[in-house]
């Protein structure tokens, strides 16, 4: 690989934040033997010097040896990302395809047996409460995306809203691009987990708002009633996931059953089981991101084969042949700096990770 003249450039950065041991090319690119055992901060600092320069560093272990190698800069290719009002564009079409979904919802036969004859503003009513916690729920997602991404010094793109298909599955959801590498672990798991993190908890006050403004208590006989009537139209319920289980418990009313049927305890019921499947170690999912920053990468391999099996175990077999196929074709990506363990308060919080998972995921055959 030529270095346009820059070697010695290279050479004096590199010095500069490692005790060089050993200088020679592998596979034509300039490679650099450390004598370093703890490179995270270090590194860091290197990718930003060398970054100015047009290069940027990675660093592997080989025969238990620390090497840095140094590869050319290249911004990455927008493609159809290059049209500035496409982010605009899909969001004003996601926003009416999930107020079109609202509206239907609110106007089926099982909404009226619960809550009687509505008018259309009624109906508007409840369909825009529901647009509005949907879009929160997936938005404030990808801005904890997009601060994590700051925070660690990389680019990305504007959220890009995916419209789904009303009256089915509303939005599948929303993505951001990163814009320049992941430079070690811990900057992997901040962006893993940061979305999914900022969805549980929307998704969790969105709960508390309906237990306490939109769920009706009744009485054994009244639920039975209730339910009879919908189940013969053909109709019938979610399952509630633990989370949502739990907020009910918490605010019980002796004697009585909580029935929550309004569009806004779908978008909560919605964001609760997205942040749990984002957050399997599957394909380009966060959780993807959260384990490989812990596991090597046969073991983020083997976690991701037992993902799929759990989906498919679960209920969402068409979902994990989908996964499969998408992750036959997505290699392994790793930080740059592949060596440096997560941090040990990050190790932790990979605990919370299993819980909200544990909290948040519904099996499809209850559906």
């Amino acid at each position: 690989m030529e270095y346009y003249g820059e070697l010695e450039e290279i050479k004096k950065i590199v010095s500069e934040h490692f005790t060089i041991e050993d200088i020679f090319y592998e596979a034509g690119f300039l490679t650099f033997l450390v004598a370093e055992r703890d490179i995270k901060e270090r590194f860091r600092g290197l990718y930003k010097d060398l970054k100015r320069l047009g290069y940027v560093p990675a660093a592997r272990l080989q025969n238990g040896r620390i090497t840095i190698r140094i590869f050319k800069y290249y911004e990455p290719a927008l493609g159809w990302m290059r049209y500035r009002n496409l982010p605009l564009i899909l969001f004003i079409a996601t926003l009416a395809v999930i107020l079109a979904d609202g509206f239907i919802r609110a106007s089926s036969p099982g909404y009226e047996i619960i809550f009687g004859e509505r008018s259309l503003l009624d109906k508007f009513l409840d369909a825009s409460l529901f647009t509005v916690f949907l879009i929160l729920i997936i938005g404030l997602h990808e801005l904890g995306h997009l601060i994590s991404a700051k925070k660690s010094g990389m680019e990305a793109t504007l959220p890009y809203f995916i419209p789904g298909i009303p009256g089915m599955l509303p939005t599948f959801g929303a993505v951001i691009f990163q814009k320049e590498p992941i430079i070690n672990r811990d900057d992997m798991f901040d962006l893993g987990i940061s979305g999914p993190l900022m969805s549980f908890i929307l998704s969790v006050l969105v709960t508390l708002f309906v237990v306490k403004t939109q769920t009706i208590w009744l009485t054994e006989a009244e639920y039975e009633v209730i339910v009879n009537e919908i189940r013969r139209l053909g109709g019938g319920f979610l399952p509630a996931p633990l989370m949502m289980n739990l907020i009910i418990f918490l605010f019980a009313v002796p004697g009585k059953i909580p029935l929550m049927a309004g569009t806004a305890s779908f978008a909560a019921w919605l964001g609760f089981l997205v942040t749990a499947l984002n957050l399997l170690p599957i394909w380009q999912l966060d959780g993807s991101k959260i384990f490989r920053s812990l596991l090597t990468p046969r073991q983020h391999r083997i976690a991701s084969y037992a993902s799929l099996a759990f989906l498919a175990i679960m209920g969402y077999f068409f979902i994990a042949i989908l996964f499969l196929l998408l992750m036959s074709r997505a290699p392994d990506v790793p930080p740059l700096d592949d060596i440096s363990p997560l941090s040990r308060g990050r190790k932790l919080l990979f605990t919370a990770v299993l819980i909200v998972i544990a909290l948040s995921f519904v099996p499809a055959y209850y559906f």
